[in-house]
C-alpha cells in the first residue's frame, strides 16, 4: 500500500495511539480476507473498473493471487468475468460512502462470498469477504428436500381414497380391497364386475362435462346404497364402476345380481329439470376360476366389458377365447406402425389364367404379413383393424406402390405385360384426392391404365350416396379396371351393376366349390358376359373345381390348383418357366 494512501488513516490512528506500522501490521493479520481499491470513471463519470491498491494476507490465501501479480492492476484484467452490476454497487458505496452488504458469487473461484463494502473517503473501497458457499450449497439442498417433499404430499393427495368425480373408493381401495378378499379364507372365490355407461358420450356432447360428471356422481351413490354386507363398489377412473361380490352358487345367481345393479343405474337421473337416462353394460370375472392376479382380474372383465359392448349384450362373462381373441386385436394394433416403418410386409402375386389359352394374363396382389412377435397375421386379422385405426390408408398407399413397381419390373425383365389387380379398402375410397393418387402413380411408373384393376367388395359399396361411387367411376372412365370381388354374395349386386362401371367380376369360391349352385354360377357367368365384364372364378383348388369353372365358361381362374401366391421373384421364376405370351386383357 502507498503511504500517501492510507496518510489519513496513520494521522486518526496517530491520535489514537496506534502507529502506521501498528496499523499495517493489524490490516495484514486480519482473519478476513481484506482488499483496497481506486474507482476508475469514464468521462461520463460513470465507474467502469477498479484498480487494487492492497491486500492483505487473508485475501492471498482465499483468491491464490500473490499481492505482487495484482496490485496496481484494473479489477478486469484479473477478473475479466467480473459483472457490471458488481461495479456500480461499488462505485455506488464509493461515491455515497454507505456501506452495502452483498452475496456474490465469483465464477473463477466458483465460491460464494458475503461480501462487506465501505468507502473510507470517495472514490475508494474497501471491501471484505465471508466465504457462505457451504451455507448456500446446504441452503439448496433444503431447498431441494423441500420441493421433493412438497412433491411427495402432492401425490399422497393423489392417491386419497375417494376418485374426485364419483365419490367412491378409488383405485388404491379397490386393490386393498382385492387383496384382502384373496388373503381370506385361502383363496375364497368372488367376482369382479365392471360396468360401462353407455350412452354417456352423448350427455358429454351436448351438456358438457360438468353435467355429465353430476349424473356419474348421482349413479355411483346409488350403486354405493345398494351394497349391502359382502358387496363393495369402486371406481378406477372417473365414469366406470367396479363391484366386488362374494362367491354365489352360479352364474345366474351373479347375473340376477349384475342386473340389480343395472336397473338402479337405468333409474333416471334428473338435473336441472331434465331426466337423463343412463345404461351400463357389465363385463365380468370370477376368482380364481379366472385367474388370481390382480390385474389379470381387472383386464378379463374389462375385455369381458368390450366384448358385450361389441356384441350388443348387456351382461358378459369372460371366456379364454374372448381374452385371446382381443388381446391378439391388441397386439396386432400396437405392432401395425412398427411393421409398416420396418418394412414387414409382403406382396404375394397369385396369376390368374386365361381359360381359353392357358396363359397366365393378370395376377392379384395378395398382402402378407410374418411379424417376429406375432407370427403369420392373415389379411382377415388385419385389415379390419387396419381400417378401424385408419392405418389403411399409409398400408394401403404402400400396396399400392408396390404393385405399380411389380408390373414394371415384369415388364422389364420378361417383356410381359401383366394386368394387376389390387384390393382397396372401403376406407381408401372415401378419402378425397383417391383418384388422383391413383392416376398420379400410373404416371410415375409410365403405365397405361388398364394395367391396374381395383378390386372392391359389394359391403364397401352399400351406400351409394357415399364417394367411393364417384371414385369408382371416375377411374374407370379414365381406363382404370374395376373388379366386384365376391361376386353373388351380397345384398345388392343387381342394384350396384347398375351404377358402377365393373370390367370384371370374381365368383366367390363358396361357389365354386358348391356342386349343386351350377346353375347359380351359369347365371353369374352369363350376366357378367352381358355387362361385357370377364369372369373370374376364386379358389379352384382340385380338377373338378376346374372342369366346373370351364363348362360355365369363366373367362379366367384362380387357385391353388393352377398356383399358389408367389413373392415377386418366384413369380418371374414362373413366367420364365412356362414361357407365356401373356397378353393384356
Amino acid at each position: 500500500m502507498k503511504k500517501n494512501e492510507v496518510t489519513p488513516t496513520s494521522a486518526r490512528a496517530e491520535e489514537r495511539g496506534l502507529s502506521e506500522n501498528e496499523l499495517l501490521l493489524l490490516f495484514d493479520n486480519m482473519i478476513s480476507p481484506l482488499s483496497y481499491y481506486r474507482m476508475v470513471y469514464n468521462t461520463e463519470g460513470r465507474p467502469v473498473d477498479y484498480i487494487l491498491l492492497a491486500v492483505n494476507a487473508a485475501f492471498e490465501q482465499e483468491t491464490g493471487f500473490k499481492r505482487e501479480d495484482v496490485l496496481g492492476k484494473n479489477v478486469l484484467s484479473i477478473y475479466p468475468e467480473t459483472e457490471s452490476y458488481w461495479i456500480e454497487c461499488l462505485g455506488r458505496v464509493a461515491k455515497t460512502g454507505i456501506s452495502e452488504r452483498i452475496m456474490q458469487y465469483s465464477s473463477e473461484l466458483k465460491k460464494w462470498y458475503n461480501c462487506l463494502v465501505y468507502s473510507p473517503r470517495e472514490g475508494y473501497v474497501a471491501l471484505t469477504l465471508n466465504d457462505i458457499t457451504q451455507y448456500i450449497d446446504e441452503r439448496n439442498k433444503l431447498e431441494q428436500s423441500t420441493v421433493e417433499l412438497r412433491a411427495q404430499r402432492a401425490q399422497i393427495d393423489r392417491l386419497e381414497n375417494v376418485e374426485p368425480i364419483s365419490g367412491l373408493p378409488n383405485r388404491a381401495c379397490l386393490y386393498d380391497a382385492f387383496a384382502a378378499r384373496a388373503a381370506d379364507g385361502n383363496g375364497a372365490p368372488f367376482t369382479l364386475a365392471i360396468f360401462g355407461p353407455d350412452n354417456l358420450a352423448e350427455i358429454l356432447a351436448s351438456y358438457g362435462s360438468k353435467m355429465s360428471d353430476r349424473i356419474m356422481y348421482t349413479v355411483a351413490q346409488r350403486l354405493h346404497a345398494l351394497c349391502e354386507a359382502g358387496f363393495a363398489c369402486f371406481s378406477m377412473t372417473g365414469t366406470d364402476r367396479v363391484l366386488l361380490m362374494p362367491a354365489m352358487d352360479s352364474k345366474e345367481q351373479i347375473r340376477e345380481q349384475i342386473m340389480r345393479f343395472q336397473k338402479a343405474i337405468r333409474e333416471p337421473v334428473e338435473e336441472e329439470g331434465t331426466a337423463f337416462f343412463i345404461s351400463a353394460t357389465c363385463g365380468i370375472a370370477e376368482y380364481p376360476v379366472d385367474g388370481t392376479d390382480r390385474d389379470d382380474i381387472i383386464m378379463k372383465a374389462n375385455l369381458a366389458l368390450y366384448q358385450a359392448k361389441q356384441s350388443g349384450e348387456s351382461i358378459r362373462f369372460y371366456e379364454t377365447q374372448i381374452g385371446n381373441m382381443l388381446l391378439r386385436r391388441m397386439q396386432i394394433r400396437n405392432a401395425l406402425p412398427k411393421a409398416l416403418n420396418n418394412g414387414e410386409f409382403e406382396l404375394y402375386y397369385q396369376p390368374q389364367f386365361e381359360l381359353a389359352t392357358g396363359n397366365i394374363v393378370g395376377v392379384e396382389a395378395l398382402l402378407r404379413w410374418h411379424s417376429p412377435e406375432l407370427g403369420e397375421v392373415s389379411p382377415a386379422e388385419l385389415i379390419p383393424i387396419a381400417e378401424k385405426s385408419l392405418l389403411i390408408l399409409p398400408i394401403g398407399r404402400w400396396v399400392y406402390q408396390t404393385a405399380c413397381e411389380a408390373v414394371k419390373r415384369i415388364e422389364r425383365e420378361r417383356n410381359i405385360c401383366l394386368r394387376m389387380a389390387v384390393n382397396v379398402s372401403g376406407v381408401q375410397l372415401i378419402q378425397e384426392g383417391f383418384c388422383e393418387r391413383v392416376m398420379s402413380r400410373l404416371q410415375e411408373y409410365d403405365l397405361a391404365p388398364d394395367r391396374i384393376e381395383l378390386e372392391i367388395t359389394e359391403s364397401v359399396l352399400i351406400n351409394k350416396e357415399t364417394n367411393a361411387l364417384n371414385q369408382l367411376n371416375r377411374l374407370s372412365d379414365q381406363g382404370v379396371r374395376i373388379a366386384l370381388d365376391d361376386f353373388g354374395t351380397g345384398y345388392s349386386t343387381m342394384s350396384l351393376l347398375k351404377d358402377l362401371h365393373v370390367s370384371t367380376i370374381k365368383i366367390d369360391r363358396s361357389f365354386i366349390q358348391d356342386e349343386n349352385a351350377q346353375v347359380m354360377n351359369r347365371v353369374l357367368v352369363r350376366l357378367g358376359h352381358i355387362l361385357g365384364a370377364k369372369v373370374v372364378a376364386e379358389g379352384v383348388e382340385t380338377p373338378e373345381e376346374l372342369k366346373r369353372v370351364q363348362r360355365i365358361k369363366c373367362d379366367l381362374a384362380q387357385g391353388f390348383l393352377l398356383s399358389v401366391p408367389l413373392p415377386i421373384d418366384g413369380l418371374l421364376r414362373l413366367l420364365e418357366s412356362l414361357q407365356t405370351d401373356a397378353i393384356l386383357l
